[in-house]
């Protein structure tokens, strides 16, 4: 019986495999690798790897990513003609963003301290460099997250109340400075994050930055099974949005909660994040994008700039990434079930409907072009969630209401 069990399980996992590579996904780890255009090194592959992803930058500023086949090594040469061949360098000339005034960044975790320690150890020149880094620690069940904390240069603080969204607003009331930096536990800061992030805010106009994100490991077929199904939101192009030409319900566009800042004043002017919303509640997701759409009904403007750069550990298991796929979904339609009923946006409708077929479609050209595309079980899963995602956002709704 365990045995018939055990080999369906195996074939299960074989189709998906199958199914994952007819879609283009590369089905073999592939090394991250950070080039300098100016001045490339060579890159030595790992035995049994034979595809590297490399981000190229240009005087430290990212300004392109390329994939790249090889064995064993590839010499700058080589390195250097590929690149050359795919991206250049930006006219007029782009540099680092200057230091930025002391700021707060906020890390909010539940149980899940190997990850938290990846990213404490990436934010210690950045605490060294004056700016504060506060943890919030989200409903613990152990003291494995204090520990952690305790051995970095932060200051720690427990949010007792569950949900993502509570952790945010928790970090938002702790801060001590004007502007506030969100990175999620399992992403690692680049080295010029902070420096990045904050440059936009110079404008006063600007009421919330966000940045890229790439992987910070591409090992299992699950990271890059996820890591087709993000790449289309990815962008090295500066981005402006207003609520002149970005309608709030499809702020989903501007960025993630993974990297953002926002000027705290006009959070706590708006409510801070809904805890209805986002990761310890039946909604799962979307508690960023509700407050990138708020602040954009406020008059703000929004920000992304590729330039403030953080490595996220994509999931490493099949079951993660359904789990995090199908949530995504969730989200997004609890995120617009609330702007339909609670701001009687209309708009909604119409952004639920594109959202459901832009996927497919997406994933259909860049097949025909050959490229890797998001495999259609996950946009179905994905689109499952979706359609969960009003009564779920009505439950915990009802839930909180009678708490």
């Amino acid at each position: 019986m365990l045995l018939d069990v055990g080999i369906r399980r195996a074939r299960r996992r074989l189709r998906r495999h199958r199914r994952d590579a007819a879609a283009g996904v590369s089905t073999v780890a592939t090394l991250i690798a950070d080039v300098e255009l100016s001045a490339p090194t060579a890159i030595t592959l790992p035995n049994g790897t034979s595809r590297v992803l490399a981000l190229v930058r240009w005087r430290g500023v990212p300004i392109g990513l390329v994939a790249l086949d090889g064995n064993g090594e590839i010499p700058a040469p080589r390195l250097r003609d590929a690149l050359a061949a795919r991206v250049h360098p930006p006219d007029p000339p782009c540099e680092p963003a200057p230091p930025a005034a002391p700021l707060s960044v906020v890390v909010c975790t539940r149980e899940r301290a190997e990850d938290l320690v990846r990213c404490l150890d990436g934010l210690r020149p950045i605490a060294a460099a004056g700016h504060e880094v506060i943890v919030v620690d989200n409903a613990p069940l152990t003291d494995a997250t204090a520990t952690v904390a305790a051995r970095h240069p932060v200051r720690y603080v427990r949010e007792p109340r569950v949900g993502l969204d509570n952790a945010r607003n928790r970090g938002l009331r702790e801060a001590q400075h004007p502007i506030i930096a969100y990175i999620d536990d399992d992403a690692v800061a680049d080295a010029r994050w902070v420096d990045a992030l904050a440059q936009p805010f110079a404008d006063p106009a600007v009421g919330c930055v966000t940045g890229l994100v790439l992987p910070l490991e591409l090992e299992t077929q699950a990271q890059h099974v996820f890591e087709a199904y993000a790449q289309h939101r990815r962008t090295f192009t500066r981005c402006v949005y207003t609520a002149a030409d970005t309608r709030p319900a499809t702020a989903g566009v501007v960025g993630v909660g993974a990297n953002m800042a926002l000027r705290r004043d006009l959070a706590l002017r708006l409510g801070g994040f809904d805890p209805r919303l986002d990761a310890g509640t039946r909604t799962c997701s979307g508690g960023d994008t509700d407050m990138f759409a708020r602040v954009l009904d406020w008059g703000a403007s929004i920000v992304y700039t590729p330039h403030a750069l953080v490595w996220h550990r994509h999931r490493t298991t099949d079951a993660e990434l359904r789990r995090c796929i199908f949530g995504y979904g969730v989200g997004v339609y609890a995120f617009l079930t609330k702007r339909l009923i609670e701001g009687g946006d209309l708009r909604a409708l119409v952004v639920a409907a594109r959202w459901l077929v832009g996927p497919f479609l997406r994933a259909a050209r860049r097949r025909f072009a050959g490229e890797a595309a998001a495999p259609v079980r996950l946009l179905l899963l994905e689109a499952a969630g979706a359609a969960a995602g009003p009564a779920r956002f009505l439950a915990e709704h009802r839930r909180q209401r009678a708490a």
